[in-house]
């Protein structure tokens, strides 16, 4: 045979062909087309026992850079230094097979049945138009959420692939569930553990972290007020304009379980669905991996204070991971078993998702561009038609789920995109610089924010410190370069899309063009929490995994287990502290103690006071008046008063009075002496220097 010359071997190489697919070489890994787990490991050993001491220094100096990025140091030559040797270590460690080698996961060629049932076909067609025509006003109402439950019956009648499941109560499943046969499964028994300390995590002291609130707040609460008031909007457009969903699920904690228009319940609501989604984050990194990958996945996410503070702060802004992670894992689930009913769910939730928070809106790119790699891969092949009908599927379940906010863009285009037209464009403010020059700027700070700095917004994050603890950060470096090592040599198309997806839920940050201040931002860049968090977990799993099948002892299976069990310690210990420490403390340094002043408000009116009997004197750039009425359990109304409007606003009012004044507000004490003499100033102190106020009372005549 000739040999083959260089140019050849280059074009080979090259070829985009090979930009999807390895060699023949590579193994396929067949996994069962029943959703279950493959039953190959994705990692094996070449079987030699030598020391894996690149791979443990690799971590050791990954660890050892991010302390360097830490504050107050903040050194980030030292830092780069480090995680460059850190990851040609670990180069070096995979090429000299201390880490696994990791075999190809492929799907079996399935088809995706294209039967459906005609007649109910033929009642969901026209239900999708009846139901988009009477969202218009911006309204929900009886009529239309019906048309729109009946569509998704239509539509799950048409489409739906029956399975045979034998019924099962609650007891029969708790029973299936714990326990493996006659044996008590353990496993298990971990799982529960670490989604007990992820709750602890979300809920410890919630009613106290944070404490006050913000104008945003004030906006929320409105809304949920107007809601139980029986003015059910699809878009809110106030205050920049929001989706729905929050609104509705506090407005119904407030009916079944009386928790009032409060913070709480607004942090509350939030805490809930986020714990609620570790379910399918255990489930996404169990498909993208192993039992293992799924249980680290959880523990890190539910440990981490880039989740937690954005949940804690009670907006919406959690709401994107949420539904990002239960999307992800039946869109990956289904394109590896054929499964139509995954690409159904993948289609609802993906609907539902664009109902949550704006950000989420770039989650349809990401569905096109995981279809589109994982069609690449498969280039030419009978799976390209079952995931065209497939993504078909999923994009229409998610446009019947849409279609209230569909019919209101369509009715208020101006609307629906005011905040991003706003970020995106010149149409509030001047772009500071050129258009490319802005994006890679934004695009460069997105992407190191893990690493080095968060942004400057107190509100939801502890400012100019990374998005991740030193642990998770370190983990998540390994993990890159660990994906593009795995994808370059088994070409896993999974590998591709986790990477790939990082920036594109980032866009919602990165684009903030005519506001490159507001950018990196830990709640618009917050759906880029799983890939990143799923990406550390694998760093975490296939480190221990290979230090674990090389340990041919007791005592160094023991030092893998504590070495595994210090990191996750570690990293929880310090996220408690970023999370439930320093965050609540500059963000009541931050915030002015409208918590402090409802309860004065509310111990006046528990003392006989009328509640339409207190007042806060205005000083510009104090508090804002409407919160301290919420406070003080007054939804919607308003304590503000000027100095010149005290006389006339309040001498005929009968029956004692109250009124809040800033400690240096010498106009507004000077007033209330002259109009009120036998008033009486009670200084009340706070714990952040600038924040005293006087409580002024005005006994009754």
């Amino acid at each position: 045979m000739e040999e083959q010359s260089v140019l050849d071997y280059l074009k080979e190489r090259l070829s985009l062909r090979r930009l999807f697919h390895p060699d023949g070489s590579e193994q396929i890994n067949q996994e069962p087309a029943d959703g279950g787990e493959p039953e190959t490991p994705l990692v094996s050993f070449d079987g030699q026992t030598r020391f894996p001491w690149r791979s443990i220094l690799a971590l050791v100096l990954a660890l050892l850079a991010q302390m360097q990025l830490e504050p107050p140091a903040q050194n980030w030559i030292a830092g780069v230094a480090l995680y460059t040797s850190s990851a040609g270590l670990l180069l070096w460690g995979l090429f000299m097979k201390e880490w696994g080698s990791f075999k190809r996961q492929e799907m079996v060629e399935t088809t995706i049945g294209l039967n459906i049932r005609v007649i109910p076909l033929f009642i969901f067609i026209p239900l999708i138009f009846a139901a988009f025509l009477t969202f218009g006003g911006n309204r929900f109402t009886l009529v239309n959420i019906l048309l729109w439950l009946a569509t998704l019956a239509a539509g799950l009648w048409t489409f739906w692939e029956p399975q045979k499941r034998e019924p099962i109560n609650f007891i029969d499943f708790l029973r299936r569930w714990l326990f493996k046969g006659n044996r008590f499964d353990t496993w298990k028994l971990l799982v529960l553990a670490v989604f007990v300390i992820s709750v602890f995590f979300h809920f410890y002291q919630l009613n106290q972290i944070p404490l006050n609130m913000t104008s945003d707040h004030t906006e929320k609460l409105l809304d949920i007020n107007d809601v139980l008031q029986g003015q059910t909007q699809i878009f809110f457009s106030n205050n920049g304009g929001r989706e729905p969903i929050q609104f509705y699920m506090a407005a119904l904690f407030v009916k079944l379980f009386d928790t009032g228009m409060t913070f709480f319940t607004l942090k509350l609501t939030m805490s809930v669905v986020f714990m609620l989604s570790l379910i399918y984050v255990y489930r996404l990194g169990k498909e993208l991996g192993s039992e293992w990958t799924g249980l680290f996945f959880m523990a890190l996410l539910g440990f981490s204070a880039w989740a937690n503070i954005i949940t804690r702060v009670g907006l919406r802004l959690v709401l994107a991971p949420v539904f990002i992670a239960p999307v992800l894992f039946y869109l990956f689930r289904g394109l590896r078993t054929s499964q139509r009913n995954d690409f159904i769910l993948a289609g609802i939730l993906t609907g539902l998702g664009l109902l949550g928070y704006s950000a989420y809106r770039v989650m349809p790119l990401v569905l096109i561009a995981g279809v589109l790699i994982f069609m690449a891969y498969h280039k030419f092949r009978r799976i390209n038609r079952n995931t065209w009908w497939a993504f078909g599927l999923l994009a229409l379940f998610a446009l019947v789920m849409f279609l209230p906010l569909l019919r209101f863009a369509i009715d208020y285009p101006e609307v629906i995109g005011f905040r991003t037209i706003t970020r995106m464009t010149s149409a509030e403010r001047q772009l500071p610089g050129a258009v490319l020059q802005v994006f890679f700027s934004n695009l460069w700070n997105a992407t190191v924010m893990p690493f080095w700095k968060d942004g400057n917004t107190w509100v939801i994050s502890v400012p100019d410190r990374p998005a991740l603890d030193l642990v998770s950060a370190g983990l998540y470096f390994m993990g890159l370069v660990l994906m593009v090592y795995r994808w370059l040599k088994s070409r896993r198309w999974q590998d591709l899309f986790l990477l790939v997806m990082i920036p594109i839920l980032m866009l919602p940050s990165i684009l903030a063009l005519a506001f490159p201040e507001e950018n990196p931002s830990l709640s618009r860049a917050g759906g880029a929490l799983i890939p990143i968090f799923v990406i550390s977990a694998i760093a975490l799993e296939t480190l221990l995994m290979s230090l674990w099948k090389r340990s041919r002892h007791i005592i160094a299976r023991v030092c893998v287990v504590l070495l595994g069990v210090g990191l996750l310690a570690f990293s929880a210990a310090q996220n408690f502290n970023i999370a439930l420490v320093q965050y609540p403390d500059q963000y009541k340094r931050s915030t002015w103690n409208t918590t402090q002043m409802g309860e004065v408000a509310k111990d006046f009116v528990a003392h006989g006071g009328d509640p339409y009997n207190v007042w806060v004197v205005g000083v510009p750039y104090w508090v804002d008046t409407r919160l301290v009425a919420i406070s003080a359990g007054y939804v919607g109304m308003d304590y503000a008063i000027w100095p010149q409007d005290i006389a006339k606003g309040t001498l005929d009012i009968s029956g004692p009075k109250l009124f809040m004044v800033k400690a240096d507000d010498i106009i507004g004490m000077n007033t209330l002496n002259q109009v009120y003499p036998t008033g009486t100033a009670i200084l009340n102190t706070s714990e952040v220097q600038g924040q005293e106020f006087f409580a002024y009372v005005v006994p009754g005549k």
